[in-house]
């Protein structure tokens, strides 16, 4: 039972926030407020909902959709609308709870077919009910029609509209906020300035647009000499502020150019507006928000048949807050931009030298620059030991050649004899040659191999790692090394493609750098990353396991217990049971690192996010890891704030991490490993906030965390 209220609660709270597509439950609130000016009405609104949500579980509709309010924020505003149109009665509640059913169901058909097209309902559910019931209502002479509001502290009505006209452009400010109250069918100005104030407190990008759409309507009425009419009739200027919000950064990404596309889209809301009033005036119905309706269904629609979303960028995972899915989506363009669906690694073991790079002096131009030469070299750059006139001086020479990731043997070319060093064989150009499928239209071709050598054949699926051959000496290649290319079909001719190996290491002046998704380049001298087995086992979260930590925070104590979990989707995250917080994470066998976290900033859990944002799983000794981090969390409040005003045109405030290996006890077989990174926020380049990060490696677990934040020390000891 107290599951089922907490599920119904936290419903109805997304339902109202979420008419103006939010989950804040302060928001919430105030919308709650608002809509109870008109006692009956605001009333009629929290029994359509309750009714939605019964309606829901009793039919076992989805528990999370309850929850997040999508089956029922078109439910409270059609328990509005009636409430405000009849007077209480016993037929009333019966025709209030015939409408809620109506608009649940419409809700339910809506959302199956929008979402199969990627499209959002909005409030298509709400429009049909309302329709259907007012003209239905028509026939029903039991009903009577409301004939005046009574409101709640008309005074409080009556003290905002008197010092709103004393401001300068007061006409504006009363259409404007007259239009926010009457999304709520609240035709006053107290209720749109508690909205605006609401909007302000939910989203600082979402406020802004309100303005600015609602703007650019209203100068359009006013340069056009349009109908003041026809915005003034319920205030209809709505669909300017919904439409803006919508398209400025909650369905679109937050950017200059999501708020250039409102100049394009409010003249259209406005000439619907103008076209469906003469329509519905003929009807008798009142068209609502079907202007917004349109427009935003339409411009998503057209956006997603792009071929490609260069400016305009929709949002893919919803954040449910503008400032969210901005700062969302340009963290990971910043982390991921880069990254391939498929993962390509080095061919090759150990530390080898890049002899030819890509659109190299020698062979790699045109069609065929996007390739490497692969070779060994000693500390004098030689390729070969002394003499240098057989082909086992050459230090690469009859070393293995490895997959560069899984797939299937596709074509397959030996039986090539070996040329003696300084010679070429022109006719036979690529040698000895395997194609790897990895994927349609990618495929990897290794070539100049040895003859004879080959360890798979035609339809041999490969993984990552698997040996396949030996370096060679054959096809056009005067002394041996390895020819690595990337290309979109199976030929040994064909043409390259660009594609950047996955993961790797560069070595200079003995230490290590490390590369994500990036191209090697010539004269570097480059391995793949060998994982090691002590981390690989401490990052090891699989679904089921636990941890208790014992934490000491300012001399007090206290456990906290985690817990590993996947999604439908194989999305892995740690659950924290103590402060209900979860971070979601990736671990790829190379790599582990983060990719969101919800909850409870002051947890531990988020300190650990702080702590192992990204932790390269292979340890070596200097290796330096750095990475792009939302801002949030690591600057004054009002500086946030500040900041979320401008995000959409420029960033000052940034926030970045740092990881190196702070020591091991035994190099080749550690049992102990230092973990040591920074997570840091500064403004300008400036630094302001920094979170200095120790995590120790042992017995096969994450033992210890200690976290130094200001003055502020925090360590945490494993338990099991």
């Amino acid at each position: 039972m107290k599951s089922k209220i907490s599920l119904y609660a936290e419903g109805c709270f997304n339902s109202y926030s979420q008419i103006f597509f939010s989950k804040n439950k302060l928001f919430a609130f105030l919308l709650i407020v608002v809509s109870l000016f008109d006692i009956k009405a605001g009333v009629s609104g929290l029994i359509a909902v309750f009714i939605g949500q019964l309606i829901a579980t009793l039919f076992n509709f989805n528990k999370e959709m309850i929850r997040d309010g999508s089956y029922t924020y078109n439910s409270v505003l059609t328990g509005i609308a009636v409430g405000t149109f009849y007077e209480w009665s016993g037929y009333y509640f019966i025709i209030l709870a015939i409408a809620s059913i109506l608009v649940f169901f419409v809700t339910v058909w809506f959302s199956l077919s929008f979402a199969k097209k990627g499209l959002p309902f909005l409030s298509m559910p709400f429009l049909i009910a309302i329709w259907i019931t007012i003209l239905g209502c028509g026939s029903f002479y039991t009903l009577a029609p409301k004939n005046n509001i009574i409101y709640l502290y008309p005074q409080a009505l009556t003290f905002v509209t008197d010092f709103i006209a004393k401001l300068p452009y007061a006409d504006v400010l009363y259409l404007y906020f007259r239009s926010l109250g009457a999304v709520l069918f609240q035709y006053n100005d107290l209720a749109g300035l508690i909205i605006a104030i609401g909007l302000l407190i939910y989203s600082r990008i979402a406020f802004t647009l309100s303005i600015i759409g609602f703007l650019i309507g209203y100068f359009f009425y006013f340069y056009l000499k349009g109908d003041f009419t026809q915005l003034i009739y319920a205030y209809i200027g709505f669909n300017f502020i919904l439409t803006a919000i919508a398209l400025g950064g909650f369905y679109i990404v937050p950017s200059k150019k999501s708020y250039s596309l409102l100049f394009f889209t409010m003249p259209i809301v406005a000439l619907l507006i103008s076209a469906l009033n003469k329509f519905f005036t003929i009807l008798n119905l009142p068209f609502y928000s079907l202007p917004f309706n349109i427009v935003v269904i339409l411009t998503i629609a057209v956006l997603s048949a792009r071929s490609s979303s260069f400016g305009l960028q929709l949002v893919r995972l919803q954040q449910y807050s503008p400032e969210k899915n901005h700062y969302k989506h340009y963290n990971t363009l910043g982390r991921f931009s880069s990254e391939t669906y498929y993962h390509i690694a080095l061919p090759v073991m150990s530390n080898w030298h890049i002899s030819q790079g890509q659109e190299g002096n020698i062979t790699h131009k045109e069609e065929w620059k996007y390739a490497w030469d692969f070779d060994i070299v000693d500390d004098d750059k030689n390729t070969f030991k002394l003499p240098g006139f057989s082909l086992k001086d050459y230090y690469c020479y009859d070393l293995p050649v490895i997959a560069p990731a899984d797939g299937i043997v596709d074509t397959l070319q030996d039986g090539i004899d070996e040329n003696n060093v300084g010679q070429v064989n022109m006719e036979e150009n690529w040698g000895n040659t395997i194609i790897i499928k990895h994927s349609e239209y990618l495929y990897s071709k290794l070539s100049h191999l040895k003859r004879d050598t080959f360890k798979v054949k035609t339809g041999d699926y490969v993984k990552k790692g698997d040996v396949l051959a030996l370096v060679g000496n054959s096809g056009r290649s005067p002394e041996p090394h390895l020819h690595f290319q990337l290309q979109s079909t199976p030929f040994i001719g064909s043409k390259t493609i660009l594609h950047p190996i996955s993961y790797y290491l560069t070595k200079q002046d003995k230490k290590y750098r490390f590369h994500a998704f990036d191209i090697p380049k010539k004269d570097e001298i480059v391995s793949n990353i060998i994982s090691t087995r002590l981390l690989t086992e401490a990052f090891g979260f699989i679904p089921g396991k636990t941890f208790t930590f014992k934490v000491t925070e300012n001399k007090k104590e206290y456990e906290v217990k985690w817990e590993i979990f996947t999604t439908i989707y194989n999305q892995s995250y740690i659950y924290c049971h103590t402060t209900k917080s979860t971070a979601y994470f990736v671990n790829n066998g190379t790599v582990f690192y983060f990719t969101d976290f919800y909850g409870d900033k002051n947890s531990l859990l988020h300190l650990f996010y702080l702590s192992a944002y990204k932790v390269v799983l292979g340890y070596y000794d200097g290796i330096f890891v750095k990475d792009k981090m939302l801002i949030e969390g690591f600057f004054n409040p009002l500086i946030k704030i500040l900041h979320d005003f401008t995000a959409p045109f420029f960033h000052y405030c940034e926030a970045e991490y740092e990881m190196k290996f702070g020591g091991v006890d035994h190099t080749h077989h550690p049992t102990k490993i230092v973990i040591r990174s920074d997570s840091k926020g500064s403004i300008f380049g400036r630094m302001t906030k920094q979170v200095h990060s120790k995590l120790t490696i042992e017995n096969n677990k994450i033992s210890e965390i200690e976290i130094q934040k200001g003055n502020h020390k925090i360590s945490a000891i494993c338990l099991n």
